[in-house]
């Protein structure tokens, strides 16, 4: 079980961040010092939460019915995040494409604490997967 977790956490959760780290690699080589708001202000965050919580669903489908409660839980929260940073930058997107601004603190914000979310409900999905 463990070996799973730790895949999925290089394949799934380290990786899905590069296209950030990428971003904060040219952020620094333009002597530009980096923050949170201008790594995720413009949602890329939300797309790995989406990503990361879409993974973590498809690990869950099909693992059987022992400890069924706790797999609705998990699954059903990865489904609320998957939704809700889908729905969110869809959002940001559309403001962006208007001209319109946001509240880049915000978004930021947001957008992390989505992503914490994707990390602890599908660590539990990748869990509740081999049980």
């Amino acid at each position: 079980m463990i070996t799973k977790i730790v895949k999925w956490f290089i394949f799934s959760v380290i990786i899905a961040l590069l296209p950030i780290i990428f971003n904060l690699l040219i952020v620094l080589s333009n002597g530009v010092a980096p923050s949170l708001e201008i790594l995720t202000s413009r949602g890329e965050l939300l797309l790995v939460a989406a990503g990361i919580a879409a993974s973590a669903i498809g690990e869950l489908i099909a693992s059987g019915q022992n400890y069924m409660t706790p797999k609705l839980l998990a699954g059903g929260s990865c489904v609320i995040i998957l939704s809700l940073a889908s729905l969110y930058f869809a959002h940001i997107s559309a403001t962006i494409i208007l001209g319109k601004t946001l509240d880049a603190n915000v978004v930021s914000y947001t957008s992390m604490y989505l992503y914490i979310f994707a990390i602890l409900s599908g660590a539990s999905c990748i869990v509740l997967a081999e049980v």
